[in-house]
């Protein structure tokens, strides 16, 4: 295991993508590629002093499980296939996850893995738009897709105890304390007739007393 993490903030998470701490500490983002680098020292000690949605991830396991996605922002919003030369690929319109398009896959099931997006030469992508399967999808040059792909983390993928507590981070005691905080479900009410304090689920109206029997009313 290296001596790498990265340092997410969930509460700023965009759809599925988790979002790190930039480069010294130049804001949030999804793109890994702008997330700041941390020794393990550093690491710890950001998580000791941090908020509770700073979390601290082994760099190593974000980037074996890194996707390539595209922000919708960055790309043509209508078909274009003008090029003989070139590679084509098709998104789909009006879905997306956070700001990522889904593109079409090989299968025809939309996925927002750019690596995954079915390329086609020039003939097959006009055939591709004038075939019903077009329906509902922008065509658009591959390269200025790949342009802009940039590597994220996908939040369901995180693992605390093997991507950070079993990266050698040790949770911090104020976390672990309220970790074990659990709000009771039940009300403290005084009983009006002999003055024990009666634990009980009804929050609203005293219920009844085990000791002098008193009914609420």
């Amino acid at each position: 295991m290296k001596d790498r993490f990265y340092l997410a903030c969930f509460r700023d998470n965009v759809g599925s993508n988790v979002s790190f701490h930039c480069i010294d500490g130049k804001g949030y983002a999804t793109d890994i590629n702008k997330a700041h680098l941390y020794n393990r020292e550093e690491a710890q000690k950001e998580w000791d002093t941090g908020r509770t949605y700073d979390r601290p991830i082994s760099a190593d396991h974000v980037d074996a499980l890194a996707i390539w996605k595209v922000d919708c922002q960055y790309i043509p919003k209508e078909t274009s296939c003008d090029d003989f030369n070139e590679l084509y690929v098709a998104y789909q319109e009006n879905k997306w996850d956070g700001n990522d398009v889904y593109w079409l896959t090989m299968y025809f099931q939309p996925l927002t893995d750019f690596e995954r997006a079915y390329r086609m030469d020039y003939v097959t992508a006009k055939a591709f738009l004038k075939s019903t399967d077009s329906r509902g999808f922008i065509l658009i040059p591959f390269k200025q897709a790949d342009e802009v792909k940039r590597r994220t983390f996908d939040f369901s993928k995180y693992n605390p105890r093997t991507m950070t507590q079993g990266a050698g981070l040790k949770m911090p005691a104020h976390l672990k304390k309220a970790k074990r905080r659990v709000e009771s479900p039940m009300s403290r009410f005084n009983c009006p007739n002999c003055g024990k304090i009666v634990w009980q689920y009804n929050p609203y109206d005293f219920d009844h007393c085990e000791r002098c029997g008193h009914i609420g009313d």
